[in-house]
């Protein structure tokens, strides 16, 4: 006699439309308390989450955790990037902030940056007068924009006037939109290019 697999009929039901609202409403408020805690904590209240909700308090500071490590290996990719300028040679500063450049002959360039709130920060390019309209500050840019779209990481600009003869407030916001820098909330006072923006294309080699 052959075998018969007899299988429950209930086993197989499709969840009811009640079941279904059930388990959406559960997810939408454990994002919803999962956000309190995050808000929480950022407001001084890490003793209160801790006491009420120490594990989703861990699963938070985990993320947070591994979102800066990978954040860290992110900004040292675009910093060795940035020691690839062609026909440049590029030093790294004592502080680690800065990224000069130069000739056999003398210094041509340096730029500003850090690592802040796991966000790359661009402080600005500096270009030595004598060697300005030659396209270096592009080259500069393209490059750490290019290995901040590999790393999908977006850059924050804040970005003073310095330097004699230099470039003026709106000067500079025009340059650095020309490569899809733009005011945003997220940047209050400067500039903010989302990973993947489109460069100009004019300004890139062919």
């Amino acid at each position: 006699m052959p075998y018969t697999f007899k299988r429950d009929p209930s086993a197989f039901e499709p969840p009811s439309l009640r079941e279904i609202h059930l388990e959406q409403e559960n997810r939408r408020l454990q994002a919803d308390l999962r956000a309190f805690v995050a808000i929480a904590v950022q407001h001084g209240l890490r003793n209160y989450c801790e006491n009420r909700h120490p594990d989703l308090l861990q699963e938070l500071e985990d993320g947070i955790e591994r979102s800066e490590e990978r954040t860290e290996i992110k900004y040292a990719r675009i910093l060795a990037a940035l020691t690839k300028v062609p026909g440049l040679r590029a030093v790294r500063g004592d502080t680690e902030e800065r990224t000069y450049y130069m000739t056999a002959e003398e210094n041509v360039a340096y730029v500003e940056h850090s690592l802040k709130n796991r966000r790359f920060i661009l402080s600005g390019i500096w270009v030595a007068p004598a060697w300005r309209g030659q396209g270096i500050a592009h080259r500069i840019l393209r490059r750490l924009l290019d290995a901040a779209d590999d790393a999908e990481i977006g850059v924050a600009l804040y970005h003073e006037p310095f330097g004699e003869p230099g470039l003026q407030k709106d000067e500079l916001e025009a340059f650095y939109g020309r490569h899809g820098f733009h005011r945003h909330v997220s940047a209050p006072d400067g500039l903010y290019r989302y990973p993947g923006s489109p460069l100009d294309m004019h300004l890139r080699p062919d």
